[in-house]
């Protein structure tokens, strides 16, 4: 699978995951989007109907930091979905939901579309990988080959468990 990076330059280098992967040669730098493009403002959500979308053009993950993103520096000519509800690992926003890492967005992406070896491929490339997984195998095995519709009533279902649990 072919995955893309674009960089605004906003990460702490150290901490900035998509700049590893594309350092340890998993990923590509970009200006531009290409296939999946990764988007947190998306009213689209990932499914396995992507995965064809994803096999010939490849996915592209924007990395920016959570703190000064917004919508412009998602505004690419593409294909934007966002990923369903599943939390972060990552240090700076552990067990926060959506607040992935690019890394972390770019694993489920590949676990959502059936691509597991290259989901765990990319979370063994940081030391808190296991961590995101175990955190979330239920909910990415919930979603992997599935369609919209499905993964949105999962991820409905959910919403619905947290928001019960903190009435």
């Amino acid at each position: 699978m072919k995955i893309y990076i674009i960089d605004y330059h906003k990460d702490d280098p150290k901490k900035c995951t998509g700049k590893k992967l594309v350092k340890l040669g998993l990923a590509k730098k970009t200006i531009k989007g290409y296939g999946i493009i990764l988007d947190p403002y998306s009213n689209i959500i990932l499914s396995i109907k992507d995965k064809n979308m994803a096999e010939k053009a490849g996915i592209t993950a924007i990395d920016t930091s959570w703190n000064n993103n917004n919508v412009e520096e998602f505004r690419l000519k593409g294909a934007h979905r966002r990923l369903p509800i599943l939390f972060a690992a990552n240090p700076v926003h552990y067990g926060i939901a959506y607040k992935l890492s690019t890394l972390e967005a770019i694993a489920a992406t590949l676990y959502i579309l059936d691509y597991v070896e290259e989901a765990l491929k990319i979370l063994n490339t940081v030391k808190w990988g296991h961590t995101f997984l175990e955190l979330n195998r239920e909910l990415l095995e919930g979603y992997r080959g599935k369609d919209d519709k499905e993964i949105l009533l999962i991820e409905k279902g959910i919403l619905n468990k947290i928001m019960g649990a903190q009435q």
